[in-house]
């Protein structure tokens, strides 16, 4: 049986997110899920950590559908956030640093998208693999569903080695 994965990757600067069902980032990936002004951007790999693997789907197509809800998901948060009254008062620099902060939204919404897709009396089981602990307490105010195990993401030179499972 294969296992079909979903990353988040993380900006260590800005702290933006993106979503893939693949190991390896493209150029593609942040024309179509991150807001660009001006002149195109590259991908800079250096600068892209991964945050978290989600393994353990049957199907690529389980995969992608929880990938889907998860940028739906988060697409709605920062179009919520943007129309705050608070956070329009505040200056441009300011709210460009709020509106790029996605990691604590993306776990909510990692969350709530696995909640959404996975039927509760699915026999799946997903392990989320992730880079660091702390990463795995921002899911707001619920918790992770049953059918989540959590350990721990090695990486060597931003790379994947292996994985240790921690079953909580």
């Amino acid at each position: 049986m294969s296992s079909h994965t979903v990353y988040l990757f993380r900006h260590i600067q800005t702290q933006q997110v993106l979503v893939s069902t693949r190991s390896v980032m493209k150029n593609k990936m942040l024309s179509t899920q991150l807001q660009t002004a001006g002149r195109p951007i590259s991908l800079r790999k250096d600068l892209w950590r991964p945050l978290v693997a989600l393994t353990g789907f049957s199907t690529p197509q389980s995969a992608q559908a929880v990938s889907d809800a998860l940028l739906q998901r988060s697409k709605a948060r920062l179009i919520d956030i943007k129309s705050e009254a608070e956070h329009l008062q505040r200056p441009k620099r300011l709210r460009v640093v709020d509106e790029n902060d996605m990691v604590e939204r993306s776990v909510a919404s990692l969350r709530e998208a696995l909640e959404a897709v996975k039927k509760p009396l699915d026999s799946e089981k997903l392990l989320a693999l992730w880079e660091q602990p702390r990463f795995m307490e921002m899911t707001g105010e619920k918790s992770w569903p049953a059918f989540v195990e959590h350990g721990h993401l090695e990486l060597k030179n931003n790379r994947f080695v292996k994985n240790k499972s921690s079953n909580e």
